[in-house]
C-alpha cells in the first residue's frame, strides 16, 4: 500500500514536470478556486448550526458573521453585547455593504447603552437599505418609546411594506397609539386612505384588540368618503367586532353606509332576498361559510334565483346559511318555496329564526324537510318581543343531536325567500323600509 501511494506521487510529479510553466500555473489556480469553493460550501453549510466553524473554512463569510454576531445580541449581556459589536465591525471591514450589517452593529451600541450613537448608525442604516427589518424594528420601538408616534407610524408603514406578516406582531402597540389622540388616529386615516398593501392584514389584526370600538367606526365613516373605500372583507371585519360587542345598530349602521346608494331604496326586511345582488357575505345580507360537505349556490332557473344546496354523504352539522334581520318588536311572517331531491338525513333541514343575543330564544322554526318532495311554498308567522331581542339570525340548518343526525346526502333547492310584517312596528321604520332600534 505504502508502495502504491510513492508510485502515485512519482507519477503525478514526474506528470507535471514534463508540462509547461503555464499550465502548471494554471492547474495551481484551478486547485485553488476548487478549495474555496469547497471551504465556501462547508461554511455555508456549517453557519446555521455552528457560526464558529463556519469560520474555520471561510473566515471572511458576511453570511456566517451576521449569524454569529445575532447569535451574541442575548438581552443584559454586555460581554456578549461587546463580541457582537466587534463581529459587526470585522463585518464591515470586510463588506462594508453587506445587509444587515450596520443595522447588527447599531444594536449592539445599543445594548451597550449608547442609545444617541445607536439611532445615528441605525437612521443610516435604513436609510443605506429602505428593507433593513432590523433597522426600521429598532426606530420603531425608539419612537414608541420616546412618544414620537407619528414617526412610529412611518416606521410601521416601512415594515408592514416589507412583510404584512409582522401586522399580528404591531397591532398590540398601534392599538395603543390609536388611543393617544386625533392626530395619530388622523395620520393612520390618511395611511389606510392610501390603500397600501398591508391594509386588509392590519384591520384584521387591530380589530378584535381595539378597546374603543368608535375608533374603528371613526376610520371606517372616513374611508366610506375616501377613494378607497374598504372590501367587503374588511366590512366583515368591523362588523364581527361590533356584532361581538352587542352593538347591532351601529353595526346596521355601518353597513348601510358600506351599501351603494342605489340600493338603500330597495332593503325591505330581508336584504337580497331574491338574490338580485352578488352574495357578499356580510351579516346583513346572505352569508355562505364554506363547508367540505356541501356546496352551496345560487343559480338562475326560469329567470328567478335559487339558493341550492347540495350534500355529499359526509356528516355536516349544517347550518351554513345565514341573514342577519333587524325587526322591531311586532308580528312577521317569513315565507318562500322549497324542494328537496333524495335529501337522506334522519331529522331533515329547515330554516330558523332566532334572537341573536340569545342563541336559545327560537322565535320560530319552519318544517322540516327530507327525501323527495315537489316545489311547495311554506310560511311561518313569529313574533320578536320587545326587549332582549334588537337582532335576530335567520339560518337554514340541520338540527343535530347527536353526531349521526349530522350524516346527510342529497341536495334542497329554496325561492321566493320573504319576511314581511303582520302589523304595525312598535317602533318607526327608516326612510329606507329597515327598521332600526333606539337604544335605552
Amino acid at each position: 500500500m505504502k508502495r502504491s501511494i510513492i508510485f502515485g506521487a512519482e507519477s503525478v510529479a514526474r506528470g507535471l514536470g514534463r508540462l509547461e510553466p503555464r499550465h502548471v500555473l494554471a492547474y495551481l489556480v484551478i486547485a485553488f478556486l476548487a478549495w474555496r469553493i469547497v471551504c465556501h460550501g462547508l461554511s455555508a453549510l456549517l453557519a446555521p448550526h455552528d457560526p464558529r466553524a463556519a469560520l474555520v473554512f471561510d473566515a471572511a463569510d458576511p453570511t456566517t458573521l451576521i449569524q454569529l454576531a445575532q447569535r451574541e445580541l442575548a438581552p443584559n449581556d454586555d460581554r456578549r453585547a461587546e463580541r457582537a459589536r466587534s463581529i459587526a465591525a470585522r463585518l464591515l471591514a470586510v463588506d462594508p455593504l453587506a445587509p444587515g450589517a450596520l443595522s447588527l452593529y447599531g444594536k449592539a451600541v445599543a445594548q451597550l447603552g449608547d442609545a444617541e450613537r445607536a439611532e445615528r448608525i441605525l437612521r443610516l442604516a435604513a436609510a443605506h437599505l429602505p428593507i433593513d427589518l432590523v433597522a426600521h424594528a429598532w426606530l420603531y420601538d425608539s419612537a414608541l418609546a420616546n412618544g414620537r408616534l407619528l414617526e412610529a407610524l412611518d416606521e410601521l408603514d416601512t415594515l408592514l411594506r416589507a412583510r404584512p406578516s409582522l401586522a399580528q406582531q404591531l397591532a398590540p402597540s398601534l392599538q395603543a397609539m390609536l388611543s393617544s389622540g386625533a392626530a395619530v388616529e388622523d395620520r393612520f386615516f390618511r395611511q389606510l386612505a392610501a390603500a397600501p398593501p398591508w391594509r386588509a392584514v392590519i384591520v384584521a389584526e387591530l380589530a378584535p384588540l381595539i378597546k374603543d370600538p368608535n375608533v374603528m367606526l371613526r376610520l371606517f365613516g372616513r374611508l366610506q368618503t375616501s377613494k378607497a373605500r374598504p372590501s367587503d372583507a374588511e366590512m366583515s371585519v368591523l362588523l364581527a367586532r361590533l356584532l361581538r360587542d352587542g352593538l347591532y345598530d351601529e353595526a346596521y349602521a355601518a353597513w348601510l353606509a358600506h351599501l351603494p346608494q342605489e340600493r338603500l331604496a330597495q332593503l325591505g326586511l330581508l336584504y337580497n332576498e331574491r338574490f338580485q345582488y352578488p352574495v357578499s357575505n356580510l351579516p346583513f345580507d346572505w352569508t355562505f361559510a364554506p363547508t367540505s360537505g356541501a356546496t352551496i349556490a345560487v343559480a338562475e332557473e326560469e329567470g328567478r334565483k335559487t339558493l341550492s344546496v347540495e350534500f355529499y354523504g359526509a356528516r355536516v352539522a349544517f347550518s351554513n346559511v345565514a341573514h342577519m334581520l333587524m325587526l322591531a318588536p311586532g308580528r312577521y311572517a317569513f315565507s318562500g318555496a322549497a324542494r328537496t331531491d333524495d335529501l337522506d338525513n334522519e331529522l331533515g333541514l329547515r330554516w330558523r329564526i332566532y334572537c341573536a343575543a340569545n342563541t336559545s330564544q327560537t322565535l320560530a322554526t319552519t318544517r322540516l324537510l327530507k327525501k323527495t318532495t315537489p316545489l311547495r311554498a311554506f310560511r311561518v308567522e313569529f313574533t320578536v318581543p320587545s326587549e332582549g331581542c334588537d337582532a335576530q339570525w335567520l339560518k337554514l340548518e340541520i338540527p343535530v343531536r347527536i353526531a349521526s343526525d349530522a350524516d346527510v346526502s342529497g341536495s334542497a333547492d329554496y325561492v321566493n325567500l320573504a319576511v314581511e310584517s303582520l302589523a304595525s312596528a312598535s317602533r318607526s321604520s327608516n326612510s329606507a323600509g329597515a327598521i332600526v332600534h333606539d337604544r335605552k
